[in-house]
């Protein structure tokens, strides 16, 4: 892809950084498709949202901002406007720079993970599920389960507050979807989801307990790099059906292009 004055930015925000693979991916896509803006990671602290997000209303050639850990939540507060489905989850993935500098927060993250299942041949319907985390991903990814008729869904996080707000937050929205918070869940689920950043490091344990782990439970995890974490890997060594986070992100690209509004544009 050829970079020249006329090239705009979509601005990546995380801390750290260097391990997303947006910019990878929606590099070479936006090259496909002939769009001439670029993905440029941005390496920003919790405590430098506010100054970037005002600088960024000012960034004349910024067409978005894509928003990864840990600032999901954070970047709420710092926003324009916000789409029903950012207000609901409290967290925003997506943001749209309008031409006189407004910011406005959407959040793809579960809608992307929903699609990518389908994708993927796996259907949320009726489904027992298993949430682990209760940030701005997986509060994402639990409300659209529940939107899409997930039978259950069980919130397990270390905050034991943080989870049981989710899972009223979910009961109220959702009504026919039984959520509960359980910090020691036990028992079998159709589909089990790490909406945490455990697993990013080779260090770092199973963010669950490997005996949930059971033969045709579906195993996702939203982390992208390693593309295969060590829950995947175990997960697949048990027989479960396993689903990468890099499903989630490739899934949200067009619906990202189309928030933006370079879906259109003329081709360049």
């Amino acid at each position: 892809m050829k970079i020249t004055g006329h090239t705009r930015t979509y601005a990546l925000i995380g801390d750290p950084i260097a391990h997303a693979k947006t910019p990878e991916l929606y590099n070479r896509k936006f090259a496909e498709r002939g769009i001439d803006v670029v993905v440029v990671p941005v390496h920003v602290s919790p405590e430098s949202i506010g100054d970037f997000a005002t600088a960024a209303r000012s960034w004349e050639n910024l067409v978005g901002i894509g928003v990864t850990i840990p600032h999901k939540e954070g970047m709420i507060e710092q926003v324009d406007r916000l789409t029903d489905a950012a207000r609901l989850c409290g967290a925003t993935n997506v943001i749209r720079r309008a031409g006189d500098g407004a910011l406005t927060g959407t959040q793809m993250d579960g809608p992307g993970f929903v699609w990518s299942l389908r994708d993927n041949g796996v259907s949320a319907e009726g489904a027992k599920v298993l949430v682990q985390g209760a940030g701005g991903t997986a509060r994402a990814i639990a409300f659209e389960l529940a939107a899409s008729g997930a039978a259950s869904v069980t919130i397990a996080n270390r905050t034991a507050e943080r989870a049981e707000s989710l899972a009223e937050s979910i009961r109220s929205a959702y009504p026919d979807c039984m959520a509960e918070a359980d910090r020691m869940p036990a028992g079998q689920f159709d589909l089990i989801v790490n909406a945490t950043s455990v697993g990013m490091k080779e260090s770092d344990p199973l963010p669950l307990d490997a005996d949930l782990l059971t033969a045709g439970t579906v195993v996702a995890d939203v982390i992208m790099s390693p593309p295969e974490t060590a829950l995947l890997a175990e997960a697949r060594t048990r027989g479960c059906v396993t689903h990468s986070g890099l499903r989630m992100l490739e899934a949200q690209f067009e619906a990202t292009v189309a928030f933006l509004g370079l879906d259109k544009e003329e081709i360049v």
